[in-house]
């Protein structure tokens, strides 16, 4: 997930007041994608700019116009699709797809699609309420528009529940799938950080934005990598927070989590790697990691050692390598 912000919620019915006095407005999708691009790490996806399609796509039942924004990388190989956890981008995967000094990214061996997410990012399309099978079917979307089949689904988070649940719904498009640090199980009332409670449970939780900052958002992210968030790494989640239907989908997202197609995750029969952080705080390997083990029938244990949640951001030069051989292993 993103498991992010959100401090003291109670602030935000003064805030939000003195704002729409003053006529405050979030920051707009073209800004936000902008920005994003301009930042040092995200050069290569800068050079080679944003792919864009607009099309229709079954969304939560209905019918809907879109249009899907992602990043497309490499010639030949595999196909790959990545996933981003909320609230993130597509940006999130730029050294896991380019590689870094010492390793080469996914770019060298797989023909790669990192996709941004309805509700996240730069995404224009949006959405009277985001859920979980809402994202899957905009990930499944994307698939039936761009007619790929043989795809490595890759997610993140909230992204790896958006992609275990389109592999279920598109085996036909989906031969392989890595799950990082994923939901999708029930959790305990006890495994909930405080943040998420606030998400779920109060109600001027979705005027959150107006009080986003980046000094709220360190210590929030902080908790969930082995080292200290760079300043990059904090304006990228700060400024996909700035706009208020990237969190308000991330509140939806919040109120929605529930585990309830977990059930589901005994149906899903590519094989799988579960690519989990070992020190990641919010769905604790030990548990949750061994539940996705334990349920998908043809599950690979993987653990990423020095990461927490976001492995493909700590350690992106052993995620590259790891999808990469599981991708090729599909297509010998």
């Amino acid at each position: 997930m993103r498991r992010i912000l959100i401090t003291l919620f109670v602030l935000a019915a003064l805030g939000c007041g003195l704002c729409v006095v003053g006529g405050c407005s979030s920051m707009k999708k073209s800004e936000v994608e902008s920005r994003l691009l301009a930042l040092a790490k995200n050069q290569p996806i800068r050079e080679a700019g944003l792919r864009v399609k607009s099309g229709e796509a079954v969304i939560g039942g209905v019918r809907l116009p879109v249009e899907y924004r992602w990043h497309a990388a490499g010639t030949s190989g595999p196909v790959v699709v990545l996933v981003h956890g909320t609230p993130s981008s597509l940006v999130s995967w730029t050294e896991v797809v380019h590689g870094g000094p010492g390793y080469a990214g996914l770019a060298q061996s797989c023909r790669v699609l990192a996709l941004d997410v309805v509700g996240h990012g730069t995404t224009r399309t949006e959405l009277d309420a985001y859920s979980f099978q809402k994202c899957a079917d905009w990930v499944a979307g994307f698939l039936d528009l761009l007619e790929l089949t043989d795809v490595t689904l890759v997610g993140q988070s909230y992204g790896g529940e958006f992609a275990w649940r389109a592999a279920l719904d598109r085996p036909e498009r989906v031969s392989r799938v890595v799950l990082m640090s994923s939901s999708g199980f029930p959790r305990r009332d006890d495994e909930w950080l405080p943040e998420e409670v606030k998400m779920r449970e109060l109600s001027l939780a979705k005027f959150g934005w107006l009080l986003n900052s980046r000094e709220r958002l360190r210590p929030a992210l902080d908790l969930h990598f082995a080292q200290p968030s760079p300043d990059e790494r904090i304006e990228e989640y700060f400024l996909v927070c700035e706009n208020s239907d990237n969190w308000r989908a991330m509140i939806d997202l919040a109120r929605d989590e529930n585990g309830a197609r977990s059930g589901d995750l005994a149906r899903l029969t590519q094989p799988c790697l579960l690519l989990w952080g070992e020190r990641d705080v919010a769905y604790r390997p030990e548990r949750f990691g061994q539940l996705f083990a334990d349920t998908i029938p043809r599950a690979r244990w993987s653990p990423v050692p020095g990461a927490g949640h976001y492995p493909h951001e700590e350690q992106p030069a052993l995620v590259a390598r790891a999808i990469a051989q599981f991708a090729q292993e599909g297509a010998r």
